[in-house]
């Protein structure tokens, strides 16, 4: 197994690694005499000093659980059945007499609290909420759509920024079917004044903040070509880099090329040396690259905290209008 710890949780480095550690054995990831991590991998891999991933070793011997063998390493310990129940009941206890105490503060009574574990495990109000995505240009709202579609698995209606300027009956209408209306902080204000009278929840979405210096990096190593479903976007793209301090000759290795244009796409990724294909785009781009060719892959294009809040706002906000 594999401590995975984080120094701004709630709870301390040593009861992350404990709970890890117990709830291993309780479910039979791992039985007594197994090998655990060294020392230095865990202080490695959680970008901790080597004394305090040590001190949590120590820690965990000293509670039974970890036997240490000088020259050898961490060993999970032969911790007796029936002790190895009552601590994990116990944990489980306290995590929630933690979480219920948490809400409080919220000003959440423990029933109400309930209800909404329950809807955070059963998903239920994802399944029939609808978001209006608004943004400048095709590649994105689709691209947005996707991410919100896949990862978080609420509907969505992409709407162009100039459709919603003027819309027509059919923009009126998804507008007026949608429970939120989402975009970038970029055309925040502007959406804002172009649906207030639609009544809705408007949410800011942010970028993945890999995606572009990933792509202004890799572009200092050399020739870029992002492989896309639309292209329309790049000039934008391209002068947005160029406000934002990025040397120009760095700017000017990156190309785009979309799937409606195979031969242009072909050139550029031939001459690549990284290669960006969008996940909305045809597959059939991801096969132009040489091989050797670097891939710039993301989970997704809009940033985890901008998927966490469109599920959160869906699932916990009172009303959806």
């Amino acid at each position: 197994m594999q401590f995975v710890l984080e120094k701004d949780h709630k709870n301390s480095l040593f009861e992350q690694a404990y709970y890890q550690l117990l709830t291993a054995l309780h479910m039979g990831k791992v039985r007594p005499g197994d090998r655990l991590p060294s020392v230095r991998q865990v202080a490695r891999r959680n970008n901790i000093n080597l004394k305090t991933a040590f001190a949590i070793y120590k820690r965990l011997q000293d509670e039974g659980y970890v036997t240490l063998r000088t020259g050898s390493g961490a060993f999970v310990s032969d911790v007796d059945e029936a002790n190895l129940e009552q601590a994990y009941c116990l944990s489980i206890f306290k995590t929630i007499r933690s979480n219920v105490a948490e809400a409080a503060r919220l000003k959440v009574a423990p029933r109400e609290y309930a209800k909404l574990v329950q809807g955070f495990v059963n998903k239920s109000r994802l399944k029939s909420a609808r978001v209006a995505v608004v943004e400048c240009n095709e590649e994105q709202i689709n691209i947005f759509a996707h991410d919100i579609e896949t990862k978080v698995g609420i509907v969505v209606y992409p709407l162009l920024l100039s459709g919603i300027e003027s819309p027509n009956r059919r923009i009126m209408t998804t507008l007026s079917r949608a429970d939120y209306i989402a975009t970038t902080h970029f055309h925040f204000k502007e959406v804002k004044s172009l649906v207030a009278k639609h009544q809705k929840k408007l949410l800011q979405l942010s970028l993945n903040p890999a995606f572009v210096p990933a792509i202004i990096e890799a572009a200092r190593r050399g020739p870029v070509a992002m492989l896309v479903s639309n292209a329309d976007y790049f000039p934008a793209f391209r002068e947005s880099l160029l406000q934002t301090g990025t040397p120009t000759a760095v700017v000017g290795r990156i190309s785009a090329a979309d799937h409606t244009d195979l031969d242009r796409a072909r050139f550029l990724a031939a001459r690549a040396r990284t290669v960006y294909v969008s996940p909305i785009a045809n597959p059939q781009l991801r096969e132009l690259h040489a091989v050797g060719t670097e891939e710039l892959k993301f989970d997704s294009t809009l940033s985890g905290e901008s998927l966490e809040m469109l599920e959160a706002v869906v699932l916990f906000s009172p009303s959806r209008s």
